[in-house]
């Protein structure tokens, strides 16, 4: 009987390629959450923004909602989460406190 042998040529042509594609996955599963993060980030941004201008031009007193904003020609079109393709409840509590603008995502 004659063995045959594996030859280190395929040995280490094998780990080379297992070692790329566990480079690759984690590489492309990075790049996907940090995309994600900063659609998330352009969203937030984006409310935060208006409703600090809303309070800055005085049309905007106290605990106020996403809907205000709509009513208050601040946002024109409606706020959609960019993950979930969900449109943002109007109800969203956005107040002003020491000059800056907290929302309760």
């Amino acid at each position: 009987m004659v063995k045959k042998r594996i030859s280190n040529y395929l040995l280490f042509i094998t780990t080379i390629s297992i070692v790329a594609v566990i480079i690759i996955t984690k590489t492309v599963v990075v790049i996907h959450d940090r995309h994600d993060e900063k659609l998330l980030y352009a969203m937030h941004s984006k409310v935060e923004y208006f409703a600090k201008r809303c309070y800055l031009e005085e049309r905007c007193f106290g605990p106020v909602t996403l809907e205000n904003l709509y009513e208050n020609d601040y946002i024109k079109e409606e706020v959609v989460n960019p993950i979930t393709k969900e449109v943002v409840d109007h109800n969203l509590q956005i107040d002003w406190q020491d000059g800056k603008v907290v929302i309760n995502w």
